[in-house]
């Protein structure tokens, strides 16, 4: 038998993803969709607050764990910058 390996790729994205909704779990699905493992950056609180010229409503720990809850998300990385 000839069983072929489906090839690995990973999607990146990041963002702030303060307040969950609809949009950003649309986004991790389509990005799921892209590839075979999705990893998700959180920005910092401080590279957002710098960037956007308010701190998010959420803090950084409960933006973590909300984006980590998400089926289509398999690795998350913390304190990404704000670019």
């Amino acid at each position: 038998q000839n069983i072929k390996m489906k090839e690995e790729v990973r999607i990146w994205m990041d963002g702030a993803f303060d307040l969950m909704h609809y949009g950003h779990i649309n986004a991790f699905r389509q990005g799921r969709e892209l590839g075979t493992y999705l990893i998700v950056g959180v920005n910092s609180d401080e590279s957002i607050a710098q960037c956007k010229g308010s701190a998010p409503i959420l803090n950084h720990d409960e933006r973590v764990a909300m984006v980590r809850s998400c089926k289509f998300v398999d690795q998350v990385i913390e304190q990404v910058p704000y670019i």
